[in-house]
């Protein structure tokens, strides 16, 4: 357990798109019985101004950008409170978007990449040894839906890369977070991405990619990934949810 008392707390989860929603997780916190809600910026509810009655803090991904503060001026407010809860050693966990509000929430450059990753890619694990993604496979299948990176901030443990994207996530003291691949994603919830209207703009702005081949590899590798979702956030979540 961090110094930050969690257990009986709901978590608050910052939802930018209404497909974005914690997927595999969900079944961790219904184990532990942990209740947690979700917060729909894209909605306009408001990002709250302090931490009281919360158990920690999740961000999810989403199709806006951490630059474009000003379009969309929730995500300072996401940055300001992510930063307030890492300093007070509260569990944060950052998927996509959620992971560069992170690195922008802790001082680092978020920035367009080179190239859009949509689809499933290997995704490569830098620290064998680390507490949290110690005993994952040394290379697996990973669901990537990003076209921007970061770089890692100040003391912050790399934790995976890819072949496009060298910062896949990494981790900040013991109770920060931050994937940009989807762990969280299902066979179901990556269907639901594939048959949304504004999914398949994007994809079919890049030339080359097929949704039809992201199906099949879905098929092949979601299942697996599956698996190694549960063993990665139960062993995040349940440092901070157990008694």
């Amino acid at each position: 357990m961090s110094n930050f008392e969690s257990a009986a707390k709901p978590w608050l989860v910052f939802r930018h798109a209404g497909l974005e929603h914690i997927g595999t997780i969900a079944p961790v916190f219904e184990r532990a019985g942990v209740p947690y809600r979700y917060l729909d910026v894209y909605r306009g509810e408001p990002v709250p101004d302090h931490l009281g009655g919360i158990g920690g803090l999740i961000a999810m991904g989403g199709p806006m950008s951490v630059y474009e503060a000003g379009r969309y001026p929730f995500l300072d407010a996401e940055m300001r409170l992510i930063r307030r809860a890492a300093e007070m050693s509260m569990p944060v966990l950052g998927i996509c978007l959620g992971s560069q509000l992170i690195a922008g929430a802790l001082g680092a450059r978020v920035y367009p990449g080179s190239q859009k990753e949509i689809g499933w890619y290997p995704v490569e694990l830098v620290e064998p040894e680390d507490e949290l993604a110690g005993g994952l496979p040394a290379r697996f299948m990973g669901f990537h839906w990003h076209g921007d990176t970061f770089e890692l901030p100040a003391g912050a443990k790399h934790l995976f890369r890819s072949a496009l994207y060298p910062n896949q996530g990494f981790r900040w003291g013991a109770s920060v977070c931050a994937l940009q691949f989807h762990m969280e994603v299902g066979a179901a919830m990556i269907a639901e991405w594939l048959e949304d209207p504004g999914c398949c703009a994007e994809m079919g702005a890049i030339s080359g990619l097929d949704p039809q081949t992201i199906r099949r590899d879905t098929e092949r590798h979601a299942a697996a990934l599956e698996r190694l979702s549960a063993q990665f956030f139960a062993r995040f979540f349940t440092k901070f949810t157990s008694e």
